[in-house]
């Protein structure tokens, strides 16, 4: 158990060094500011109702996927999860790998829970897989809400709540994850919220009233707005 918590510690380290590493070069695609944000909601609300097998293999696959580019989408076979992913503390072989049964069960657990979905049937690359974010997943939110109930005094009430924060990834992925005014394919960490009807306006925080927008178009259509309040002035 020690030495797969020990796991778990490393692949956190490596991350937070990637993370790193990309805030310094700038923008490769994504947003690297929410990186830590979602390795925080990963840590509270959906490492605790994963196995140690679990949360090796879920924080593999993360790092691999969204972690590395921003994509959730991973390819990967059983053969290179058994050599790359944990090693099994029940065996004294040279190799030291875990079995295919146990990947097998382990990725089966994590698509019970809903922390991966598989995308296609398995090839000679592996298995096309979606990894999911706590945001995504039912039973990250179910224990988020449990989890904030109990720590109340602790956590901001929830009226002060952003609402537009809590709809974001509903909006998402009814768009497609397509910017609305240039149709150009973002990835959660690039897409933003805009109202559809501004809030100065009588425009609300539903998801009807927010649509999916990249970061360039959000802000020229911030700088046309202003732009017609000067010349209007």
């Amino acid at each position: 158990m020690n030495a797969r918590i020990e796991q778990i510690r490393q692949l956190l380290s490596e991350l937070e060094v990637e993370s790193s590493s990309r805030a310094s070069q700038g923008d490769l695609g994504f947003s690297a500011l929410e990186l830590p944000l979602i390795i925080q909601e990963i840590v509270d609300d959906l490492q605790p109702i994963l196995t140690a097998y679990d949360a090796a293999f879920y924080w593999f696959l993360f790092r691999h996927s969204i972690a590395k580019d921003g994509s959730p989408l991973i390819r990967v076979s059983n053969r290179s999860l058994r050599r790359e992913v944990v090693k099994s503390s029940f065996t004294a072989a040279a190799e030291n790998k875990i079995s295919v049964g146990k990947v097998q069960d382990t990725l089966r657990a994590l698509e019970s829970i809903g922390a991966i979905r598989k995308e296609s049937e398995p090839n000679r690359q592996g298995t096309l897989y979606r990894v999911l974010i706590p945001d995504e997943i039912e039973a990250c939110r179910k224990f988020r809400a449990e989890r904030m109930a109990s720590e109340s005094k602790l956590m901001f009430p929830p009226s002060e709540i952003d609402p537009a924060r809590e709809n974001r990834t509903r909006v998402f992925e009814r768009d497609g994850y397509i910017c609305h005014y240039c149709q150009k394919q973002l990835t959660r960490f690039t897409a933003t919220l805009r109202h559809a009807k501004p809030v100065v306006e009588g425009g609300d925080d539903s998801v009807e009233n927010l649509l999916t927008a990249c970061v360039d178009c959000n802000m020229q259509e911030h700088k046309r707005e202003l732009g017609d309040f000067l010349r209007e002035d």
